[in-house]
């Protein structure tokens, strides 16, 4: 039977192993015997954690030293980064021998968030220097040799006003990405009449579709509910995907519009309704889909930054999507068809996220 010690010992979330001098597993909690297995007590550490600079620690603290401390990585089932601190305690064994204890914390997803945030500071700076670059470049050319040149000062001026237009975008979809993670944990608890929410962004866009002569099918179930949402985020979500879908769905043909209701929102038992925009363009590549939501990806790099067609994509407007309805706890799915065309679907809730839910 548990012993209450041995109890409270695995209510503690990081791993804790006890080890003697011969380096066998005297005690280890829950989460330790989930990490080198439940054989693991009576034997030598080794035969289950095999990373070196954890038994060099060990060897050197059961040795004399006071502490050791470090961090070791783990390929395998799937890499994991992980701290440990070995400290000598002023008690011996049964067999008098020397007692350490190795306590093992896992960090990978701080360390994930730090490498995100590096690669995230590098990619903006690389974004808004590709511009800045083309600006000073033509600035220069302006002040000398273009100095008197009436057609090149127009056509670089126009080249101008389309890069700071690029870096002006970047920009506040940098801020909008900013506001919604910061509000992300708290889900919204007003309500959103969708269709209406989708005619307004249609209405909207009308002119733009309408150039490209693209016509817009709308299905929807008699009654739709609400959801529960921010209006004002839901009105970007559905401008995003719809702009999207005019942008890369090609010319002279539809976007189909589809309202329908959920039994339950994908990954969740809650009811909610979906709403599906498609296209019927190039479609994209299967092995990208799991790509589209990474901030700064974009399926075609040439198209998308061709200031000349005016689409200009920042990179950033699907991972935008992504956490707003992160926040509204609903659900984003891509599909795809090389030749077919593109479908994304938002789920949405129609019930009130439980408070205990999001604490």
């Amino acid at each position: 039977m548990m012993s209450i010690s041995q109890e409270v010992f695995d209510r503690i979330p990081t791993s804790v192993i006890v080890v003697d001098s011969k380096r066998r597993v005297l005690q280890a909690n829950r989460s330790a015997r989930e990490l080198i297995g439940e054989a693991a007590i009576g034997r030598d550490l080794a035969l289950s954690l095999r990373h070196p600079n954890i038994l060099d620690g060990l060897d050197r603290v059961l040795g004399g030293a006071p502490e050791a401390d470090g961090e070791i990585t783990l390929p395998v089932p799937v890499p994991r980064n992980l701290s440990f601190r070995i400290e000598r305690l002023n008690i011996t064994s049964v067999d008098d021998d020397a007692v350490a204890t190795l306590v093992i914390d896992d960090i990978t997803s701080a360390r994930k968030a730090e490498q995100m945030r590096t690669d995230f500071v590098a990619n903006v700076s690389h974004e808004l220097r590709s511009p800045l670059t083309a600006l000073i470049g033509f600035i220069e050319t302006l002040r000398g040799p273009a100095s008197d040149d009436i057609e090149a000062r127009a056509r670089f001026l126009n080249i101008m006003h389309r890069e700071s237009q690029r870096m002006a975008r970047l920009i506040d979809d940098l801020l909008s990405l900013t506001r919604v993670e910061i509000n992300e944990h708290v889900p919204p608890r007003q309500t959103v009449d969708v269709q209406r929410s989708v005619n307004n962004v249609l209405e909207a866009l009308g002119p733009q579709a309408n150039k490209n002569n693209i016509a817009f099918k709308v299905t929807s179930v008699p009654d739709l509910p609400k959801a529960i949402g921010d209006s004002d985020q839901l009105h970007q979500v559905f401008r995003n995907l719809i702009e999207n879908a005019i942008k890369y769905g090609g010319n002279d043909k539809s976007i189909d519009i589809s309202f329908n209701r959920v039994e339950r929102i994908p990954g969740t038992s809650r009811p909610g309704i979906s709403i599906t925009i498609s296209d019927h363009g190039p479609g994209i590549p299967k092995e990208l889909i799991p790509r589209l939501t990474e901030r700064f990806f974009r399926v075609d790099d040439a198209r998308s930054n061709n200031s000349e067609s005016g689409i200009g994509s920042t990179g950033l407007g699907l991972a935008i999507v992504k956490h707003i309805i992160s926040r509204h706890r609903g659900h984003l799915s891509a599909q795809s068809v090389l030749g077919q065309g593109s479908s994304f679907s938002v789920f949405l809730p129609t019930d009130i996220v439980p408070r205990t839910e999001h604490l």
